[in-house]
């Protein structure tokens, strides 16, 4: 019998709402703002809903994630991993919500959902990457989104 588990990671953004939304959205994207070394190369195949993004990870593990849902009324996105899958996995989806606490700030939260083929040393291990994976994320998704909030806020005042 198989073994499922979670992991969540959330934290408060001192930008808009759309800003981190325009960021998790753009499917490509991730490859400027995951921090550096952590992704190799990216292969996009379509767009929207239903693309799937091929990367390759700076330690040569190679990943395929699609893009199930975005919904930004509701700033819920999900993903699943697709093809061969890394570490034993069997399966693996997450959803990212992006909640507005503000005009000018936000709550993003990350919970991915995984199985392996059983709980005990390899369960811990994935969760132990994926909570690693998601703190990167949240340091790149911080940086950039506050650069964007600042570059808009530049072009406004120029103008």
């Amino acid at each position: 019998m198989s073994y499922t588990a979670a992991v969540s990671h959330t934290e408060e953004f001192d930008v808009p709402a759309s800003t981190v939304w325009q960021l998790l959205v753009d499917w490509a994207a991730i490859v400027d703002w995951m921090p550096g070394g952590f992704i190799a190369s990216l292969r996009l195949e379509g767009q929207g809903v239903g693309a799937i993004r091929h990367l390759v990870t700076g330690k040569g593990v190679a990943l395929s994630e699609r893009l199930d849902a975005a919904d930004e009324e509701a700033g819920t996105l999900d993903l699943s991993l697709v093809g061969s899958l890394p570490w034993g996995l069997l399966s693996y989806r997450a959803r990212g919500q992006v909640l507005s606490t503000s005009p000018n700030s936000c709550r993003l939260t990350w919970r991915g959902i995984f199985e392996t083929p059983a709980s005990g040393e390899q369960a811990d291990r994935v969760a132990h990457l994926l909570g690693k994976s998601y703190a990167n994320m949240f340091e790149g998704v911080r940086s950039e989104s506050a650069r964007r909030h600042r570059q808009s806020h530049q072009v406004g005042y120029l103008d």
